[in-house]
């Protein structure tokens, strides 16, 4: 009789089995831990409203772009500056005529020894080609009177490097403008939609002491139903102000140049500040202050500059040209036996274009002209955005002052309301009311 022998391989597979999906457990149980770990230390990013202004003013790409209309005027300028100095021209001229040319064979005959006639003579000189002629040319041209164009043109250019730096502080002011305005209205939305949550708790409390009320033949069910309405109310303003919120985060993301699916919290100050601004005061100090009114001035400027520039073709222009030349029969004019000649010019030059000129001329002063009815638009404009910003802060003063008396007001007759309540319907409601 054989004994019983147990199945040791079967066995081994499956505990070998069992220690894999064990093993594998664990691994998915400390992949989980890990990545809730990581889900928990996502951080947050909280700001005052000093730090969003300065990482604004560092990360927004609109200061970038401005810095770069600063560089590429600048460039324009220095354009406009290198017109007055002096150009070189060089050319390299090659020659081949079908006919002997005997002006080559008299000018190279007398350039060297080599090319003097032999003691066998030649129907022309040795070594000179009369077919083929190879030229190095350079021109030097300077501009000695153009009649204030050059002159009105860097003026221009000088100007336009002024005007984009004056707009790289408008782009600054006008993004630290935006991101106060981002940053309070977050705010304020975050603080409606407490009040939001804090109403729908109390009318929530009120629903269900009317319906109390209400099983107990208190208080008709059209109170209830009026319950029902108020607290879907404020449910429908809790998901406005929550939109607005997400909205204003989405913007100051945008201006702060953070990803949409940052974490971003911003501390909430509420001090009052006290406005130190008077009328007339303000019209004087926005006129200083305004940098679109200093544009405007550089705009003035630039068209009466295009003005003389246009001016300027009316009158004749005087150039001063050296031209220097060495000329030889083979590819190379640097040879020793080359020809040299130069000479000076002195260039008198007048476009009789009268009647396009006239016309160019008569453009640019209207375009002057424009210009300055647009700086006093916009002085008058900037007055009356003053004016206005100036009666809104007044009433927002004003606002402030009443709402915190109407604050006490309520606060004070909240404590002895709460103590009635629980003495009937129309006491609750008091209290809802002043919470």
């Amino acid at each position: 009789m054989e004994r019983f022998k147990p199945a040791i391989g079967p066995s081994l597979v499956l505990i070998a089995a069992v220690v894999m999906v064990a093993v594998s457990a664990v691994t998915d149980a400390t992949g989980a831990g890990r990545s809730g770990r990581r889900g928990s230390r996502t951080t947050v990013m909280r700001l005052r409203l000093p730090q969003a202004v300065s990482r604004a003013l560092t990360r927004n790409l609109r200061i970038a772009d401005a810095r770069l209309a600063v560089q590429e005027k600048e460039h324009q300028r220095r354009s406009a500056f290198s017109d007055f100095f002096p150009t070189l021209d060089v050319q390299y001229v090659a020659t081949s005529d079908r006919y002997r040319q005997f002006g080559n064979v008299s000018g190279f005959a007398i350039s060297h020894d080599s090319r003097r006639p032999q003691v066998f003579p030649k129907d022309y000189p040795y070594r000179i080609d009369p077919y083929r002629t190879f030229s190095m040319i350079g021109t030097i041209t300077q501009p000695m009177y153009t009649g204030g164009r050059l002159l009105n043109n860097y003026k221009y250019a000088r100007l336009g490097v002024d005007y984009s730096q004056i707009q790289l502080d408008v782009e600054r002011q006008d993004l630290i403008l935006e991101v106060y305005e981002s940053y309070y209205q977050m705010m304020q939305a975050e603080k409606l939609l407490d009040v939001a949550n804090e109403s729908i708790r109390a009318l929530e409390a009120l629903r269900n002491q009317t319906v109390e009320f209400f099983k107990a033949g208190v208080v008709p069910k059209v109170d209830v139903l009026s319950t029902e309405g108020q607290l879907a109310a404020a449910k429908i303003q809790r998901t406005q102000a929550i939109t607005d919120r997400e909205t204003f985060r989405a913007s100051l993301l945008y201006l702060l140049r953070y990803p949409q699916e940052t974490r971003l919290e911003i501390v909430q100050d509420y001090q009052y500040r006290a406005s130190r601004y008077r009328i007339p005061a303000i019209y004087s100090i926005a006129a200083n202050n305004r940098l679109e009114i200093r544009q405007a001035n550089i705009s003035v400027q630039q068209a009466m500059a295009l003005v003389q520039t246009a001016k300027a073709d009316l009158i004749p222009s005087v150039t001063l040209q050296v031209q220097g030349s060495r000329t030889n029969d083979d590819w190379n004019p640097l040879d020793h036996e080359a020809v040299n000649d130069w000479q000076i010019q002195g260039i008198l030059s007048w476009a009789f274009d009268m009647f396009r000129t006239r016309e160019t001329v008569k453009e640019r002063r209207a375009t002057e002209a424009r210009a300055f009815v647009a700086r006093e638009l916009l002085v008058e404009q900037i007055m009356n955005q003053v004016k206005v910003a100036f009666l809104n802060m007044i009433r927002s003063e004003r606002d402030i002052f009443n709402y915190r008396k109407a604050v006490e007001f309520r606060r004070e007759n909240f404590q002895p309301r709460r103590s009635r309540a629980p003495n009937g319907h129309i006491a609750v409601a008091n209290e809802v009311d002043d919470q």
